[in-house]
């Protein structure tokens, strides 16, 4: 260690007094950026911005539900009626399984990107696959010309109204 490599005592004084002062010391050639203050930021949106987060999510739900509506009417219209005592499972799985594929298309359609939307969205097929048959139930006219009398009459007597399906199973509710 050579003599200038030691620094006194009297400079490490004279280097915290600087520093209280709000000095800065900067050896030649070295670059300080002047400080600024930061922008405000805007940490909540407006009324409008702050109520369309739950209407997305609830239109997400829709999207999912529709998606359902839509698979099941272009699964009656394109392979015919199946038959409820062999077919239920893979009915109930072709209609999730396009209505998710429908949901994806509605998921670019409308750009919803991210997780609660997706959530939501899956959330809606759930439902509808599960409960679809109590608007059936509801209404046999107006779906009988939507769809087929044939498959209305086949939903008819193959559930119950206000149950829940799940797989073959009716959970009443």
């Amino acid at each position: 260690m050579s003599g200038q490599d030691y620094v006194a005592s009297s400079d490490f004084q004279a280097r915290l007094e600087r520093i209280n002062k709000g000095e800065v010391h900067v050896a030649d050639g070295v670059v300080v950026p002047e400080r600024r203050e930061a922008a405000d930021v805007k940490l909540t949106g407006g009324l409008i911005e702050n109520a369309l987060y739950p209407l997305s999510l609830v239109g997400a739900f829709l999207l999912g539900v529709m998606a359902v509506f839509f698979s099941r009417f272009a699964r009656i219209h394109l392979l015919g009626t199946a038959d409820p005592e062999t077919d239920i499972m893979l009915a109930l799985v072709a209609d999730g399984a396009m209505a998710l594929a429908i949901g994806f298309m509605f998921k670019q359609a409308f750009r919803l990107e991210g997780a609660q939307w997706a959530s939501a969205q899956t959330m809606g097929v759930t439902v509808m696959v599960a409960s679809m048959h109590n608007l059936f139930h509801m209404n046999p006219f107006l779906f009988s010309l939507i769809f087929t009398p044939e498959y209305v009459d086949a939903v008819l007597s193959y559930t119950e109204f206000r149950t829940l399906m799940a797989g073959g199973y009716m959970i009443p509710f």
